[in-house]
């Protein structure tokens, strides 16, 4: 195996990135930010892993969805919900490079838990209808809801 993948330039941006965070910069944390900083558009982990083997690093998924969670805990990188017809994945990005000019979140109104979601459906008709009843929609849309953990459970008083 050669022992780096990636050019200097791109090594160092990849570090440059993440002394953002408190992770520690191991070869797998660095490969895997190195192909997030050449994605234009948000990648699932299994693209990801794929994308890892592809340049021969040796790397499961387990740890591919380990560090992208530690990743998305230190602010690094955006887990949103991409939406098709073959149903819902995760979809992770850059933090700073893809953050939307207008987020939609659910927060959870007993314990405040928020999940972003992207679902361009979604940001067509809030737009339209924004603008049919003369509204200008700002940044973050928040719609309060109630997480599955703060629901009670079903046929219980």
């Amino acid at each position: 195996m050669q022992p780096s993948h990636h050019t200097a330039t791109q090594q160092q941006r990849v570090q440059e990135w993440m002394r953002k965070s408190p992770l520690r910069i191991t070869r797998a944390r660095s490969s895997v930010a190195a192909v997030l900083l050449r994605q234009a558009e948000p990648i699932t982990a299994e693209l990801l892993f794929r994308r890892l083997l592809d340049i021969g690093e040796d790397v499961s998924l387990g740890s591919v969805y380990r560090i992208l969670k530690q990743m998305e805990e230190d602010g690094l990188v955006l887990r949103d919900r991409h939406v098709s017809s073959g149903g819902i994945k995760a979809v992770y990005a850059i933090a700073s490079v893809t953050a939307p000019s207008r987020a939609y979140v659910f927060r959870c109104d007993v314990c405040h838990r928020q999940q972003r979601i992207a679902d361009a459906v979604l940001a067509v008709q809030l737009a339209n209808v924004a603008t049919l009843e003369g509204y200008a929609l700002g940044t973050e849309i928040v719609i309060p809801a109630r997480c599955r953990d703060c629901v009670p459970a079903a046929g219980q008083s």
